[in-house]
């Protein structure tokens, strides 16, 4: 019998997903002295002074036992017991009624359907005095122990980044479906790049990928040109810009509520830019490399800036050392932000900082205050690994202003600033022995590097 792909045995790895995830729930009710836990999967908002909704986002923790986006719904465990799943589905003259849950995960459920909020707490049979609760409508008011208590929530995200076979088929088949969007953008950049707008660029995306925007797990990156100096740009420039000199697109989707993250940053032309692409592909293919079983992040991050100097001078953007460079901190103007960040059941998934399962935490260095993870790397952590190296002009003029102006290539730093920055993310998976890298072999068959 031939060996069964990761999307064929989603069945099987989900039914061992599950009794994971009862364990953790289990282990952090019995600590926090609760009976169970109800989660809540969220409820549509309207528009202030609107009869519109806000996009819908599920509660994390709902979306860890029901891998369906479902507005008014709950979800109720009990240690050893078949866990509940009550759904409002309600006659409704304006909108489609939600379909029922359906698929191989739903035979681990008893599912029950209702027709209004009120319906479902009388389904979960409230008062619930000896069960926690989580999500969005949890309210202790109503008649819970707790309602997001802090400490469960730590217990639980300290776990969360410990992922299982099943998470990790999800976020490497989110990497295959974005893997697709980026190469459909990159084709129509070399095919029509006068033609080529932000806006263009991202329905592109969207109709390669098959998502809608409200359907990503984050607002697609779509940066040309000095764009790319914006950490997160958020527009989307609907003309194209005179010339294409530069192209970074940061976009991921979700599969299975499961998020993927991947960036990469192409150059109009061949010459110096597009060589500095270069070195920092070879920079970034080291760090993955180092992505290993034992290794603190934060020295990870750490030899990212060690690295970046050597990008620095090799490139004649200083005019001093590597070493020198690093020591006066001169590569935090050129990175400003943290080298990556645990990928989940959120784009910046939770216990980034935590050090122990009962809420110790780790703060990011001061001098590196947006580094989001600060753990030890252990198996099945799956983290983005995204260095870069911007020419963002605020940044540049307190360097211009600063003591250690003296030792930059100005010149050549200014002729680069048009084109905005680099950046280039990967997702890996942290494993026992070599780590894997879930986003370029997907990257590389839908032929892009």
């Amino acid at each position: 019998m031939p060996e069964q792909g990761p999307l064929e045995s989603l069945p099987e790895l989900y039914a061992e997903h599950l009794e994971e995830w009862n364990r953790r729930f289990s282990d952090a009710c019995s600590a926090r002295e609760v009976d169970g836990v109800v989660i809540f999967s969220g409820v549509e908002k309207q528009r202030f002074r609107d009869d519109n909704d806000y996009p819908f986002f599920a509660e994390p923790y709902f979306k860890a036992w029901v891998p369906e986006n479902s507005p008014n719904a709950a979800l109720k465990i009990l240690p050893n017991k078949v866990p509940l799943l009550i759904f409002v589905a309600s006659a409704d003259l304006w909108h489609a009624p939600p379909d029922a849950p359906s698929g191989f995960w739903t035979e681990h459920f008893e599912v029950r359907r209702v027709a209004s909020a009120a319906a479902l707490f009388k389904e979960l049979g409230m008062p619930l005095p000896g069960m926690a609760a989580l999500g969005e409508a949890a309210d202790k008011a109503i008649g819970f122990a707790t309602a997001n208590d802090a400490e469960l929530l730590r217990r639980l995200d300290f776990h969360r980044a410990y992922k299982t076979a099943y998470e990790v088929a999800c976020i490497e088949e989110a990497n295959r479906i974005a893997a697709a969007g980026h190469a459909a953008t990159q084709t129509a950049l070399a095919q029509e790049p006068s033609q080529q707008s932000e806006f263009q660029l991202n329905q592109t995306y969207c109709q390669a990928t098959r998502q809608r925007e409200v359907e990503l797990p984050y607002q697609n990156i779509v940066a040309l040109n000095e764009h790319a100096s914006t950490l997160h740009y958020q527009n989307l420039d609907r003309d194209p810009p005179g010339e294409f000199r530069s192209f970074l697109l940061d976009a991921g989707v979700e599969f299975n509520g499961y998020a993927s993250d991947v960036t990469r940053t192409v150059s109009g032309k061949t010459g110096e830019f597009d060589a500095l692409i270069a070195s920092m592909d070879g920079l970034q293919k080291r760090l993955c490399s180092e992505t290993r079983n034992g290794v603190s992040f934060i020295a990870l991050n750490d030899l990212t800036h060690r690295l970046l100097a050597e990008v620095l001078e090799d490139h004649r953007l200083i005019a001093c050392s590597a070493g020198e460079a690093y020591d006066r901190g001169i590569t935090r103007s050129f990175l400003p932000h943290g080298l990556g960040h645990l990928l989940g059941l959120q784009v910046h998934d939770a216990g980034g900082h935590l050090s122990t399962p009962d809420g110790k935490s780790t703060p990011p260095p001061e001098e590196h205050p947006f580094l989001r993870l600060t753990r030890t790397l252990e198996p099945g952590f799956v983290v983005t690994i995204e260095p870069g190296l911007y020419f963002i002009p605020a940044l540049l003029e307190r360097l211009r202003n600063a003591p250690p102006a003296k030792l930059v290539d100005w010149d050549n730093v200014d002729s680069l600033t048009p084109y905005g920055g680099i950046r280039i993310e990967d997702n890996v998976l942290v494993t026992d022995a070599e780590n894997r890298n879930l986003s370029r072999p997907a990257l590389l068959q839908s032929g892009i590097s």
